[in-house]
């Protein structure tokens, strides 16, 4: 009995992980305890011994049973605590890193613009994980609402006005077919401006990674009359080796700098004079493929080229149907017809501190204009007055090739402050446009085939300062014209049109902004009459849906 006690008193030591051994070396213990309880003698055992050594056998078979089910919870609970642990450490993990994500947001030492490359698609991994940023099924798809109070002392003309300062070329040219003679180009502003109350526009953009291999992008704008008309529709591929990439469809030329900013993008509620004037309300936006390089150098280089349709509104223009006929200009050329080069290169200047310096080229082998001019004739009687003069109207054609030669800079200071405060931003860009044309018809014969070239230039520069957090000061000053003039068959010389705009920014967040805008303008209108007026803005910008990060 001691025995068989002191196997109660200590059990061998179990295995917390099998539970098969214990079970298969039970039944031979129980019968070793059996035997050693037999009696030694021939004597048979007793009822109520046998009924003694059942429950003993029992109340064994019991605990045994117990511990291994202790041990086995107690196991079950050791692997569910190293999972939480496991599960606790991947959220700190998370958490530390969306922390050091919000902290360089918010103080980040400016840097030269970086080009992430795109995944192969034949890394295996990487077509799941190009479709698993949320637009796997749907698009990212985001909304900017942009209206403004506006105010001039032209009766509401000024806003318009500032987009038809006088150049010697600025004859008739339309490239779309619902332009209407008397407007020019700007029937194609982004919302006609009055005084009052204003909608220009609401911008809806769709983005998507389409396939490991593409994306593509969509903008459709909507003004305040409920006209839709699409700004951008692009596919740009995400694979292609040796930092190549393409672009394709309809969109904005990387030609200088803002050409290809959204209005929203804008540092001042209006484009500057020499975009507006020398490229329209639009700027360079024409259907086409982009072939873009970025070679591995030590510092950011971007060099690319553009073959596009050559359907512009000022720079490249051609004239409708009737026109052409009318004044022997020929039929509009099949496409491309606009070619564009540009380089971007950003050089490290220290932390904090960033600089981009680009060189454009533009050529669109096809420029038409009607160019009007009146000529006053005397009656038949000298002492006549003004019901005796005649006077008529003639319309001369030029046909042509046209040249746009761009520069750009843009520096950006980090100042360290929470939400740009004490950052600062200078940007500038000159353009000159250039347009050979022959005289194709006109009502004096001896011009007929003579030569004309326009050259017309433009300048803007602005700074954008942040006084406090989430506000912004700007100054730019803009001109048209310092170069203003025409050469061959008839030289002559025009001044310029230039204004100062001075604007405060209020960023409420990353979705919502107000501003408020004054500008002095100086407008040549025509040679020697000159529009000197001052105009007021305040806008409000509002955007919904997440959108990705502007470029530089």
């Amino acid at each position: 009995m001691k025995r068989y006690n002191g196997i109660l008193r200590n059990p061998p030591e179990a295995d917390t992980r099998v539970r098969r051994p214990l079970e298969a070396r039970l039944p031979a213990r129980i019968a070793c305890a059996v035997a050693l309880l037999t009696p030694m003698t021939a004597f048979p055992a007793t009822e109520t011994e046998l009924a003694e050594l059942r429950t003993m056998i029992d109340q064994m078979k019991s605990q045994y049973e117990r511990r291994i089910q202790d041990l086995e919870s107690r196991l079950a609970k050791a692997e569910r605590d190293a999972a939480k642990a496991a599960t606790r450490s991947e959220e700190a993990a998370d958490r530390a890193e969306k922390a050091a994500e919000v902290a360089a947001t918010e103080s980040r030492p400016m840097t030269a613009p970086v080009v992430t490359p795109t995944a192969s698609p034949e890394s295996g991994k990487t077509v799941l994980g190009a479709l698993g940023s949320g637009n796997a099924f749907n698009p990212q798809i985001s909304v900017f609402l942009d209206g403004n109070y506006y105010h001039d002392g032209i009766d509401g003309e000024g806003a318009t006005l500032v987009g038809l300062a006088y150049q010697p070329s600025g004859g008739e040219s339309h490239s779309h077919e619902e332009d209407d003679g008397d407007e020019g180009h700007a029937g194609h502003m982004h919302g006609l401006t009055e005084n009052g109350f204003n909608f220009r526009e609401a911008e809806i953009a769709f983005s998507a990674t389409v396939d490991p291999y593409f994306d593509a992008s969509l903008f459709l704008a909507i003004d305040g009359d409920g006209t839709v008309e699409l700004e951008e529709g692009y596919f740009q591929t995400r694979s292609l080796p040796a930092g190549l990439r393409v672009k394709g469809g309809k969109f904005l030329s990387d030609f200088g700098y803002i050409n290809r900013q959204h209005p929203h993008q804008w540092d001042f509620v209006d484009q500057n004079l020499a975009y507006l004037n020398l490229l329209g309300p639009h700027g360079l936006q024409d259907t086409g493929l982009q072939l873009t390089w970025l070679p591995k150098l030590p510092f950011y280089t971007l060099l690319g080229v553009e073959g596009l349709q050559g359907n512009q509104e000022i720079f490249g223009a051609t004239l409708g149907d009737d026109d052409q006929a009318a004044l022997e200009l020929g039929d509009t050329d099949d496409g491309p017809r606009l070619w564009t080069a540009f380089a971007k290169v950003s050089p490290e200047i220290g932390v904090n501190h960033a600089l981009q310096l680009g060189l454009s080229y533009a050529n669109n082998n096809q420029h038409q204009e009607a160019r009007e001019h009146s000529l006053e004739q005397d009656g038949d009687h000298e002492d006549t007055h003004d019901e005796d003069h005649a006077t008529e109207i003639h319309r001369d054609g030029l046909a042509g090739d046209a040249q746009l030669w761009g520069v750009d800079l843009v520096y950006k200071y980090d100042g360290g402050g929470a939400y740009g405060h004490k950052s600062f931003k200078l940007q500038s860009e000159y353009l000159r446009s250039i347009k050979d044309m022959k005289t194709t018809s006109s009502a004096h014969p001896e011009v007929l085939g003579t030569r004309r070239t326009f050259t017309t230039d433009g300048l803007y520069a602005q700074a954008i300062y942040g006084f406090a957090p989430k506000w912004t000061a700007g100054l730019r000053y803009d001109v048209l014209g310092m170069t203003n003039e025409v050469s061959g068959g008839e030289n002559a010389s025009f001044g310029s049109s230039d204004r100062w705009t001075f604007d405060v920014t209020w960023n409420l967040s990353e979705f919502s902004r107000l501003r408020a805008q004054y500008a002095h303008n100086d407008i040549l209108v025509a040679p020697g009459e000159r529009e000197r007026f001052d105009a007021f803005y305040l806008q409000f910008l509002v955007s919904m849906g997440s959108h990705g990060a502007h470029a530089f």
